[in-house]
């Protein structure tokens, strides 16, 4: 038996059950008492576990304080659970990571925080779903190099806001592929967005874009591509950006420099080599 790093744990139920979570036999920290919010009918959830779960034997249960109160519900009223979890050689590979990718669902606010091997990240994030599903990104600290990245809802149990999956992302080796000098940056981006870039970890400026607009006598929000320019002598191995203010709603689709973007033709331009 191997054992396991443990993500999350998928879930039915109805009503309003108080959940006990334990790995090996030792409760989870925050995990006890763990109330869902209230369904009235069967729906499935995803609750993510804190940091640094892992071991063999995961276990999940109703605390049932008083079986004669008819108000406390039964275990019946609980089904299919399945702990997501891989076997901790997964994570044998250190990564330069960028930012965690999250599909979130819900009416209510959510709090977002990212870990790496254990340790919490800076950027911490609320917030509220601007439709039934969203997208968000969570950014890592500068130079985050490690094994085990984690994604954890910190927010109220009771509350109607859920993480549907989660992907973290590495930074892509062109924009750490020796020593550059970089010159301009093209943003495609929607809505107010905030982006500090970093160099060698050290922050180079903080660089703000809104593609707000009218249409129809009506301000509106369209998606963008524009430039704008690193400071002379920005010269260094790593570099990477933090999108600061993903809570006001405004999303970044994609962002390459003209060192990276000029990596990427000539990989195209390359002549595929034959065995």
């Amino acid at each position: 038996m191997n054992r396991n790093v443990f993500q999350a744990v998928r879930l039915e139920y109805s009503k309003q059950p108080t959940l006990k979570i334990s790995v090996d036999g030792n409760p989870i920290t925050n995990m006890t008492d763990f109330l869902l919010p209230n369904h009235d009918t069967f729906r499935g959830r995803r609750i993510t576990l804190p940091e640094s779960t892992n071991g063999f034997i995961p276990h999940l249960e109703v605390i049932d304080p008083d079986p004669s109160d008819p108000n406390i519900l039964p275990q019946s009223l609980l089904q299919n659970e399945q702990f997501e979890g891989a076997p901790i050689e997964s994570f044998s590979q250190q990564q330069l990571f960028h930012y965690y990718e999250v599909g979130i669902r819900g009416g209510a606010s959510g709090t977002l925080r990212i870990y790496l091997d254990g340790s919490p990240q800076t950027q911490q994030v609320t917030y509220t779903p601007q439709q039934d599903t969203d997208t968000i990104r969570v950014y890592f600290d500068a130079l985050s190099y490690g094994y085990i990245p984690h994604i954890h809802n910190i927010g109220s149990s009771a509350a109607d806001f859920e993480i549907l999956w989660a992907r973290p992302v590495a930074l892509p080796p062109r924009f750490y592929r020796g020593v550059r000098t970089h010159s301009e940056f093209q943003i495609t981006y929607k809505g107010d967005v905030d982006i500090q870039w970093f160099l060698d970890g050290e922050s180079i400026g903080t660089y703000n874009f809104n593609s707000q607009t009218t249409i129809d006598n009506q301000s509106v929000f369209v998606t963008e591509t524009k430039k704008d320019y690193f400071q002379s002598g920005t010269i260094g191995h790593v570099l990477q950006y933090k999108h600061t203010n993903p809570e006001g709603g405004g999303k970044v689709y994609m962002i390459e420099t003209d060192i990276t973007l000029g990596d990427l033709e000539q990989q195209a331009m390359s002549p595929q080599v034959e065995g």
